[in-house]
């Protein structure tokens, strides 16, 4: 199964997720009266902005552009800056990481300011201003297609006014809008009872492992096991080796009230696959998120009907408890 896990160079810390106010912003370089007043992309290359899953309206500061000013003068002059968008950025950059980014649609999302039919996006800079970047402005993220990579690109076109595109800073900045519920994040995963397999008595657990929960809906999640796999699978023993098994992983639906009960699980790898592998929840189990700690409790069977005839076809028990660790 193909995935974008360790093929996106993130730039490090930088999740832009709130409007950044302009004033608080830090004066970076001493005021003089020699040098030039430079602009320069912030982040360059590649950035993520992540939004919630909620109906509600969301914005975030997709980007800056920075201005480096070399005295009070040029503080207090006007600097243009047009910026175009480009689609070919995305394309040229799914080429060279192997990622699948798809314009994000008008429908979805739209930037202020406005980026015109043109392609091409204003920014003005007034007195006294060091710093300013387009917002994406979301009307309901629930609407997005959650199994799609939605991202915008933007190039700097020109710089009129005071200033000068500064030679050390690149031109094109490319944006993953990235939607995550609130399940959303890296879990370590642990063993609250030994995993148990009950044809093959060497297969055995192998704990503790990372599990990154990445949002599929508004209300579920795929774990990636982003350790020993870089898949969706759940690593295990056999024996003194790493194992696993093939074509079965964990698609995770909580109950959409949001009170955190898992109510569901499903196989990314099919439903079922050809090896007739599937999750299914255990009843026993508290199977569910604690909005206090962010911790999931899950208690859940792998059944096999091909190699388990008799119902309930259980091959594999799992009693599991995954602890928060942060965002991904």
């Amino acid at each position: 199964m193909k995935t974008l896990h360790n093929k996106i160079k993130l730039a490090a810390g930088v999740l832009l997720i709130t409007a950044l106010m302009v004033s608080c912003l830090p004066k970076t370089e001493t005021m003089g009266d020699a040098g030039q007043t430079l602009i320069k992309l912030y982040p360059e290359g590649f950035t993520l902005v992540a939004l919630d899953a909620v109906a509600t309206p969301q914005q975030a500061v997709l980007f800056e552009v920075r201005r480096d000013v070399h005295s009070e003068e040029a503080l207090n002059s006007s600097t243009t800056v047009v910026l175009q968008y480009d689609e070919s950025i995305i394309t040229a950059y799914n080429d060279e990481n192997e990622t699948e980014f798809i314009p994000l649609p008008a429908s979805l999302g739209t930037t202020e300011p406005a980026t015109g039919t043109d392609g091409k996006l204003n920014l003005e800079f007034g007195k006294g201003e060091f710093a300013k970047g387009p917002v994406i402005k979301i009307p309901d993220a629930t609407k997005f297609d959650f199994a799609k990579q939605y991202a915008l690109a933007y190039k700097v076109l020109s710089v009129s006014g005071t200033g000068k595109l500064s030679e050390s800073s690149g031109t094109e900045v490319i944006i993953q809008v990235l939607v995550k519920n609130k399940y959303d994040g890296t879990y370590q995963v642990t063993a609250l009872s030994p995993m148990v397999d009950v044809l093959n008595a060497t297969l055995t657990g192998y704990y503790p492992f990372t599990y990154k929960l990445e949002t599929s809906g508004a209300h579920s999640c795929l774990c990636f096991d982003s350790e020993i796999w870089g898949d969706y699978m759940h690593p295990i023993m056999s024996g003194s080796n790493i194992s696993g098994y093939g074509s079965f992983g964990l698609e995770v639906f909580f109950d959409p009230s949001g009170n955190g009960t898992i109510v569901n699980l499903k196989n990314p790898w099919g439903n079922p696959p050809p090896n007739t592998r599937m999750p299914v929840l255990d009843p026993s189990g508290v199977n569910k998120w604690d909005p206090a700690t962010k911790n999931i409790y899950i208690k859940y069977w792998m059944i096999q009907p091909s190699l388990v005839p008799t119902p309930p076809h259980i091959r594999t028990y799992f009693d599991e408890l995954w602890i928060y660790k942060g965002p991904r």
